[in-house]
């Protein structure tokens, strides 16, 4: 039997964990990438592979079914994106009224957006 458990997750060496992790891209960001509902920070880092921090914040996205919906979005779209060979880390932010898009419209626009990055970085 397959163990697809370790192939679908989101492990913690491809996440932004902590303040300073956030902190550091926020202070330098080296690319700004933008859609009609999320911005994407990006900076490049020492040799730790593609990292991903998501910010939904309840001033933009009310319920926490929705922010909660975003988020599982966001992650997995970056976990199938190309950006995964690059030493990248990666802030996406969800802008208001991202939680009004049907699963379909967020995964669209998050496909552009990666390509937006995988284009220009």
């Amino acid at each position: 039997m397959l163990d697809l458990s370790r192939s679908q997750g989101f492990p913690k060496e491809s996440r932004l964990l902590n303040a300073y992790d956030y902190s550091r891209v926020f202070d330098k960001v080296e690319h700004r990438f933008s859609t009609k509902h999320f911005l994407l920070l990006v900076r490049e880092n020492q040799n730790l592979g593609c990292r991903l921090g998501v910010i939904v914040a309840k001033k933009h996205v009310k319920l926490a079914v929705c922010r909660n919906r975003i988020k599982r979005l966001i992650r997995e779209s970056f976990r199938l994106s190309e950006t995964q060979p690059r030493n990248l880390d990666v802030i996406v932010l969800a802008k208001f009224g991202a939680g009004r898009q049907n699963k379909s419209e967020t995964r669209a626009e998050l496909d552009k957006l990666w390509q937006k990055m995988i284009n220009r970085v």
